[in-house]
């Protein structure tokens, strides 16, 4: 067995990376960092030379809209794997979240309020009104669960087992061919004349309605379907390739 099959529990940031890129060696590559590192990862894709409060986003703030409105630090450098993501890392905060609220996946933490160093599950009384936050530098939770009604720290180093992760986010299919054909018999259904998608529309739809959908395959089948079935630019402009 590697050392990436031999870890039973992930962190609440390798849990975000593994939705992020479904591979495992990824998160692998995030044990040896400091928490810092691991959220400039997970939260931008950076590897980053920061000064950690430059991560002070996510206490009520969408990563993804800041990441937008301001763009990376000029110390920041991309780690070139855009093209292998499948979720921005806000959307799986938020998917996370709703799966550990709905029971289908099992959280574990520590209390903030120092009576236990041990990891304990979450009672589920308490889940409804808990939300993820990242505070970089933070003595006692840089990583933990936040209460909305208390305003304060409750839980702190959530984990997640590994195994209930990549079941519920199963791993990306790498056959192309059969999961693009998917895509595209799915993109004929749905591109009727009434109801054209932009590209950006149409790629939300599959990657949520086709089963292992990935983005690399609703690419190559976007690209095979009919320009007929592409919405274009304006009422009589060009169609999106």
């Amino acid at each position: 067995m590697t050392s990436v099959e031999q870890k039973t529990y992930w962190s609440l940031l390798e849990t975000v990376r593994w939705i992020c890129t479904r591979n495992e060696a990824q998160v692998a590559a995030m044990w040896d960092m400091d928490e810092d590192e691991r959220m400039a990862l997970a939260m931008f894709d950076m590897k980053p030379e920061l000064d950690p409060r430059s991560l002070l986003i996510f206490q009520g703030a969408n990563p993804d809209a800041v990441r937008e409105a301001a763009g990376p630090p000029s110390k920041w450098k991309s780690s070139r794997i855009d093209e292998s993501i499948m979720m921005g890392p806000s959307e799986a905060l938020n998917d996370l979240l709703k799966k550990v609220n709905t029971r289908r996946v099992p959280m574990t933490a520590i209390r903030c309020d120092g009576s236990s160093d041990e990891q304990m599950p979450v009672p589920s009384t308490e889940l409804n009104e808990l939300t993820f936050r990242l505070s970089p530098g933070h003595r006692v939770a840089p990583v933990g669960l936040w209460s909305r009604s208390r305003d304060t720290w409750l839980w702190r180093s959530p984990q997640f087992l590994r195994a209930d992760v990549i079941r519920v986010w199963p791993a990306r299919n790498t056959k192309t061919a059969a999961v693009s054909t998917a895509i595209l018999r799915h993109l004929r259904e749905i591109m009727s004349l009434g109801a054209r998608l932009t590209k950006l529309e149409a790629r939300r739809r599959c990657l949520a309605e086709v089963p292992k959908a990935y983005p690399a395959a609703f690419e190559k089948a976007w690209a095979e379907l009919e320009p007929s079935c592409k919405r274009g630019r304006g009422k009589h402009g060009p169609r999106v390739h």
